[in-house]
């Protein structure tokens, strides 16, 4: 992602690296706006308080356009993750809703970009040049697939301050929960050593190149059944 980017070296341009960055923070924005719509709704149908609205100026945006610029760079994101008042089953339902929101995202996204690589080879394989306007599209739904499961999975490490850690605290004893999720106010911290570790170390490009495999398996074998074309992925 773009700390590694900055961090490890990129043979690309900076007009191009510009451009990557841009994307990658409108994609980490709106996708935040959505996950935590998703989120809301889910919480209102569970019985619990929450005012969803897919229009970012109904929400704290600043919190929202600082969040994006911490996804953007550090592959995570800073979000507080929102508590509300529901049984502890109702909890985990509501707070399990943003990353699988996510996620979800993610795999329609794959999808979309499969698709487009199979039009993109069809074309090629006849007119031997690939449209522009297919490249930036392909590098849009990729962009979106590596920003969404990245913050699914920062989202659901078991910190308190993410959704993790509300899953986590509700399997605890009610006293030792409320202690844990006393802790969120440091969860700035760990995240963003946790980040940054994971971050240098490589480990947060092999998990979400793991999980972006694991997604595109189904795709990638129904394309070459249906359309038997030399893919490379």
């Amino acid at each position: 992602m773009i700390l590694e980017l900055i961090m490890n070296g990129s043979s690309a341009s900076f007009a191009e690296t510009l451009i990557l960055i841009l994307l990658t923070f409108i994609t980490a924005f709106f996708s935040i706006i959505l996950r935590e719509y998703v989120k809301d709704r889910i919480t209102v149908k569970l019985g619990g308080y929450a005012a969803p609205s897919l229009n970012p100026f109904a929400r704290p945006i600043v919190s929202d356009l600082f969040s994006a610029a911490i996804l953007t760079v550090f592959s995570g994101s800073w979000v507080k993750a929102k508590n509300p008042v529901l049984s502890r089953g109702k909890t985990v339902v509501a707070a399990l809703s943003a990353p699988i929101t996510n996620l979800l995202v993610a795999f329609i996204s794959i999808f979309l970009y499969d698709v487009l690589r199979l039009i993109d080879v069809a074309i090629y394989t006849n007119s031997e040049s690939h449209p522009l306007i297919l490249i930036w599209i392909s590098i849009i739904f990729s962009t979106c697939v590596l920003v969404n499961i990245a913050y699914a999975i920062f989202d659901i490490l078991p910190i308190p301050g993410t959704n993790g850690g509300i899953i986590l605290s509700c399997f605890l004893p009610e006293k030792t929960a409320e202690k844990y999720l006393s802790f969120d106010k440091f969860s700035y911290i760990i995240l963003l050593f946790i980040i940054i570790v994971a971050a240098r170390s490589g480990v947060t490009a092999a998990a979400v190149d793991a999980v972006a495999d694991f997604m595109e398996t189904p795709f990638v074998a129904l394309s070459n059944l249906l359309f038997p074309v030399q893919i490379n992925y």
